[in-house]
């Protein structure tokens, strides 16, 4: 992914409007989401091939223990978020006409 690049999200679980909601079984035909690759609060990781620009999420810290036993482990984690603009919602207007005439 780059930045300002373009994405498709092709498997759309449910679309609305002001009028209906469509809902896929499991997914809808035909519906796309289109979307372009932000670079708000960006973390910038370099691989060999390209620069991945992507967020980091809130710390998650796991801790374990058994009690008695001196046994204690933590770990730390941390979610790569990547943040997407929708730019426009495509099959909206055919799965309207669909839900309606079907």
């Amino acid at each position: 992914m780059e930045v300002a690049g373009m994405l498709i999200l092709n498997r759309v679980l449910i679309l609305g409007s002001k009028t209906q909601t469509i809902m896929g079984r499991p997914v809808l035909p035909d519906a796309a989401v289109h979307a372009v690759v932000e670079e708000h609060n960006i973390f910038r990781i370099t691989t060999s091939i390209n620069t991945l620009l992507q967020a980091l999420d809130a710390k998650v810290i796991l801790f374990k223990k058994k009690r008695r036993k001196n046994y204690r482990r933590t770990k730390v984690h941390r979610q790569e978020l990547t943040e997407l603009r929708i730019t426009g919602i495509q099959g909206i207007d055919k799965s309207a006409n669909v839900a309606t005439n079907g």
